[in-house]
């Protein structure tokens, strides 16, 4: 199998702005519970990068400081608080994404799912008309294709892929309703009102998942507002609690002087 575009489509990359950027600003730096004890073992699921959530625990230790257990413990359930929002904004996106590319589903977006299957034919000739055409094609647009492109006609396998994507670049994805290309300058009103009533419709779709999206969120965001409150009430109390030894030291010291 050719590997002829080693490029990555953008709606399906799942990197997350806030780590990225804490990532390329700001040094990792462990602490002892980063290393070994509880700390150590956050819920990551698969396909998650555990480098992305040490780089958001990391960076929340160099923001509060934490010194001993009970800090640290905060500063961790903060950390996985955090994460647990990112995975929540993940998951709707990939809600989103996926009833976007399904045939069969009201918010299906055609000039997505021909792009992205225009895009899989290039990287997977062999496979590609198999494994995805009946999942990102509409029936029409499959049988458009077999009709138009017999693959006995062709000499090779890349050959014909090479054929049908350019098939669907310039004559299926130009007459897709929806569709437009990339550059702004070439953005005609009509195509911008297709692709905002696309938006809406996928909205209306995924209004549940947004909904739940948008609890969760405000749950967590409660329980990173506890976790705060009680760290900065922590350190607080060992300031005082300091404070305190120091003074009844000095007056000891005082005590002693004067006998």
């Amino acid at each position: 199998m050719r590997d002829q575009n080693h490029s990555i489509l953008p709606v399906l990359q799942h990197h997350s702005r806030l780590t990225n950027s804490i990532v390329s600003s700001r040094k990792r730096r462990r602490s002892n519970a980063q290393k070994a004890g509880v700390f150590a073992e956050p819920l990551i699921l698969p396909g998650e990068d555990p480098h992305e959530f040490e780089a958001l625990h990391s960076a929340l230790i160099e923001e509060w400081d934490p010194s001993g257990a009970s800090e640290q413990s905060r500063v961790f359930g903060i950390a996985d608080a955090e994460w647990r929002k990112l995975r929540a904004r993940r998951f709707v996106q990939a809600n989103a994404i996926a009833n976007s590319v399904t045939p069969e589903h009201p918010a299906f977006d055609e000039g997505r799912g021909l792009f992205t299957f225009g895009y899989l034919l290039c990287r997977e000739p062999e496979t590609a008309f198999t494994e995805y055409a009946s999942s990102l094609l509409r029936a029409d647009k499959i049988d458009h294709l077999n009709q138009k492109f017999p693959r006995q006609n062709f000499e090779s396998i890349e050959e014909w892929a090479v054929a049908v994507a350019k098939d669907i670049r310039s004559v299926l994805l130009p007459v897709t309703p929806g569709f437009a290309p990339l550059e702004p300058d070439s953005l005609d009103p009509a195509a911008g009102t297709r692709r905002i009533a696309q938006s809406f419709l996928t909205t209306i779709h995924a209004r549940n998942f947004l909904d739940d999206e948008l609890e969760q969120q405000e749950r967590l965001d409660a329980r990173i507002a506890k976790l705060i409150r009680e760290l900065i009430e922590i350190k607080a109390n060992k300031q005082v609690l300091r404070r305190t030894a120091i003074d009844d030291k000095t007056n000891k010291k005082g005590r002693e002087g004067r006998s």
